[in-house]
C-alpha cells in the first residue's frame, strides 16, 4: 500500500482479483443519514469523480483526476479536487440484473448525495478543509426528491476524517472501464439545517458513513460538470 497524501491511499490492484465483483459482499450498514425526522440505514456508497481523459477517447484515456482551481467556503482561491458521494439504502447486489443500472442507481428507494470540493496543499489532500457544494436527499420518489439550495439549507458542516482512492490499472480510461466494486475506505459526518419538501418547517439533515466505497467511478471530462457540481451559494452556506 502506497500513501501518496495525506488522507488519500492507493491501493495496489493484484492481478484479476479487483476486477471480480461478487455482489453479495457489501450489504452490511455503511452508514445513515437523517431528514425530515427520518433515519434511513444505508448501504451501499458510491464516490465519483472527473479524470482528464475521455470516455470517448478523443483525448486521452487518463483516469488522473481533475484538479480545479476554485474558492473555499471563506472565499479563498483554492486548487481542489471534487468528489460525488452517494449514498443509498439499498446493497449494490440488488442492482445487478439489469446492467443499465449499473452506476445509475434508478431503481433504489432512499438515499442522500453531496458533491464537495478538497482543497489540495502541496500535493497533499487537506480532508479538514473539505467543504459542500451541493448536496440533496431522497425518500424514493421523484415527488419525494429534494434538491437543496442556498436558500433551502444552512448551517453545513462537514468532517471528512478518511478517504481512501484504489489505483487503477493500465487499462482504466474514464467511463465503463472507470470502475471498481468494494475497495477503498470512506469516513466523513456532515449536518446541516434543511427546509422540509412539502412544508414550511427546518430540520436536521445529517449524513454519517464509514465503510468501503460499494463503487467507485471515474467519468469523462467532457462529464465534469454532470459529474460533481459546485454550487458557490452552497459552499457559503458552509460553517
Amino acid at each position: 500500500m502506497i500513501k501518496l497524501m495525506t488522507g488519500i491511499v492507493l491501493l495496489p490492484v493484484l492481478m484479476g482479483a479487483a476486477l471480480h465483483f461478487n455482489p453479495h459482499t457489501n450489504t452490511r450498514p455503511v452508514g445513515y443519514f437523517e431528514a425530515e425526522g427520518k433515519k434511513i440505514t444505508t448501504r451501499f456508497v458510491r464516490v465519483l469523480y472527473a479524470g482528464e481523459g475521455s470516455e470517448e477517447g478523443t483525448t486521452s484515456n487518463s483516469v488522473k483526476q481533475v484538479v480545479y482551481n476554485s474558492k473555499d467556503k471563506n472565499g479563498k482561491p483554492v486548487k481542489a479536487y471534487r468528489f460525488q458521494i452517494v449514498a443509498k439504502n439499498t446493497g449494490y447486489d440488488e442492482l445487478q440484473t439489469d446492467k443499465t443500472q449499473d452506476y445509475k442507481l434508478k431503481n433504489v428507494t432512499e438515499g442522500a448525495k453531496i458533491h464537495i470540493e478538497v482543497p489540495v496543499e502541496n500535493g497533499q489532500l487537506q480532508l479538514e478543509k473539505a467543504y459542500v457544494g451541493n448536496l440533496a436527499y431522497n425518500f424514493g420518489t421523484r415527488e419525494t426528491r429534494h434538491i437543496l439550495t442556498a436558500h433551502t439549507v444552512d448551517d453545513i458542516q462537514l468532517s471528512l476524517k478518511r478517504l481512501d482512492i484504489p489505483a487503477f490499472g493500465p487499462d482504466a480510461k474514464p467511463g465503463d472501464k472507470g470502475l471498481k466494486y468494494n475497495e477503498g475506505y470512506i469516513s466523513l459526518t456532515l449536518t446541516s439545517k434543511a427546509k422540509y419538501i412539502n412544508e414550511d418547517k427546518t430540520g436536521d439533515f445529517n449524513l454519517h458513513i464509514d465503510g468501503v466505497i460499494s463503487v467507485i467511478h471515474v467519468r469523462g471530462k467532457e462529464r465534469e460538470d454532470r459529474a460533481v457540481s459546485i454550487d458557490e451559494g452552497i459552499v457559503a452556506r458552509n460553517k
